[in-house]
């Protein structure tokens, strides 16, 4: 039986702050093409995993691997130029800009001109941004969203903001996609979209996904594997029966809506 190389090796990392253990010995493997979720309640470390991983926090214990390279304190953007890319709970999109050009700007990352050349429009600058544009359209083809190209982010529906700031992570040629609570602040039909547009673009883009995510409804549905954190550390590894029966992740969550039907 082959055995398929690992994507990402977190290897018991802890995050301290002070005094303050954020995260304690977390450690998770992923394989190409796996849809993971990462649930616990506020505060539990969630996102302070994702700011080590994609670089903004660098582990105060052990290191952090990406296809067998260790990318342990490496900037943001060279973690986004290696191959890993997220999103964040609140919309970061350019609102002002419009859809085309927040997706252009994700390609941007891998620009091979320099900013004299931009400035100046060298011939080799204006080919690279047609190039990126032609990219850009493909892109917003594929997911459909093309008929909004010439609109202004900030004017698009919630719940088709939340789609581009994905499908602007996309233009970066991520092979592991992290997106933080995609859904939140969504209603049901848009949550419903959502779901279908998260298993699109990974079976479309050959994507890695993991996911932090509050709506139960939104991991249980799409995820084959579940992280349980609370106060800093995992509680609870499985598969979404596991994870629903699991006495340990019940008590975690007690008064939260654990509805997941």
């Amino acid at each position: 039986m082959e055995l398929l190389m690992e994507l990402l090796n977190v290897d018991n990392i802890t995050m301290k702050f002070g005094g303050l253990t954020a995260v304690s010995n977390f450690k998770l493997k992923i394989i190409p093409g796996e849809l993971i979720g990462l649930i616990g309640p506020n505060g539990a470390g969630k996102t302070t995993v994702f700011n080590m991983i994609t670089g903004i926090y660098t582990p105060t214990i052990n290191k952090i691997y990406f296809q067998d390279q260790d990318i342990t304190g490496i900037k943001p953007d060279k973690i986004a130029k290696v191959g890993i890319a997220r999103t964040f709970q609140n919309i970061r999109l350019l609102e002002n800009l419009t859809v085309i050009d927040n997706v252009m700007i994700g390609f941007h990352l891998h620009l091979k001109s320099n900013l004299a050349s931009a400035i100046l429009k060298f011939p080799g600058y204006v080919r690279e941004e047609e190039s990126i544009y032609h990219k850009s359209m493909e892109l917003l083809e594929k997911v459909e969203l093309e008929k909004f190209k010439r609109e202004k982010a900030g004017s698009l529906p919630y719940g088709q903001q939340r789609k581009l700031e994905i499908v602007r992570a996309l233009a970066t040629g991520p092979k592991l996609l992290l997106l933080d609570e995609p859904a939140a602040g969504m209603n049901p039909q848009e949550t419903k979209d959502l779901m279908s547009f998260i298993q699109k673009i990974q079976n479309d883009f050959d994507l890695t996904i993991l996911l932090i995510e509050h709506d139960m409804k939104v991991v249980m549905g799409i995820c084959k594997r579940i992280l349980v954190m609370d106060y800093g550390v995992t509680i609870a590894e499985g598969n979404p029966a596991e994870i629903q029966n699991n006495p340990e992740v019940i008590k975690a969550y007690l008064g939260v809506d654990a509805d997941y039907a």
